[in-house]
Formats: C-alpha cells, sequence, structure tokens
C-alpha cells in the first residue's frame, strides 16, 4: 500500500465513523459532499435553516515544525485566546476608565 492509499483509507474511516455519529447524536441526514467532507442540516437560533460543515484533513507530516502537530496546534490556539482575552479585559478597563473620567467632571460642572 502506497502512503497515499493508507491516507485514503484512513480519512474514509474517520468519515464513515463521524457520518455515523453525527446521524445517530442529532437524528439528521449526513450529507458526503466531497472526499472527507460531511454536511448536516441544523436550525439556528432565530429558527433558520442553516448547514453545519465538517472537514476530516490529514496532514501529510506530523510535525511541529511543519505546523501540523496537534498538541502544539493546541497550545498555540490557547494562547492565542488568552491574549484575546487580556487585551479585550485592558480595552474594557480603559472604557470604564474614561467613563469614570467622563462622569466625575460632569458632576463638577
Amino acid at each position: 500500500m502506497t502512503q497515499k492509499n493508507i491516507t485514503d483509507q484512513l480519512r474514509a474511516n474517520f468519515t464513515a465513523d463521524l457520518a455515523e455519529f453525527l446521524a445517530q447524536k442529532y437524528d439528521v441526514d449526513v450529507c458526503q459532499t466531497a472526499a472527507g467532507t460531511l454536511m448536516i442540516p441544523t436550525v439556528d437560533a432565530a429558527g433558520e435553516d442553516r448547514w453545519v460543515k465538517f472537514s476530516i484533513i490529514i496532514p501529510k507530516e506530523a510535525s511541529e515544525e511543519e505546523g501540523n502537530d496537534g498538541y502544539s496546534l493546541a497550545r498555540d490556539y490557547q494562547q492565542k485566546i488568552a491574549e484575546k482575552s487580556a487585551k479585550r479585559a485592558e480595552k474594557e478597563k480603559i472604557s470604564r476608565e474614561k467613563a469614570e473620567k467622563s462622569k466625575k467632571s460632569k458632576e463638577k460642572i
């Protein structure tokens, strides 16, 4: 078997397993729209029909240098989320301080 065949078989197995899980979990039709791509219908909070798309991607190499190591990608993502949260908190703090200064200056008048 070639590496491509092995990868294709792995993708097919995960696609089938995910399709089965989604069909059972959400009691919906699972549509395979491409190799390794599934879509399911759903309804959003506003009552609108929507589709959720799942793509199964198997990188050729699972290496940190190539950016395909799941553990390092997860750490990077968590760090990015933490940085965004810290920036948001800082903006909110500045906004509150400006509002307090504005309120104090209006009270003096």
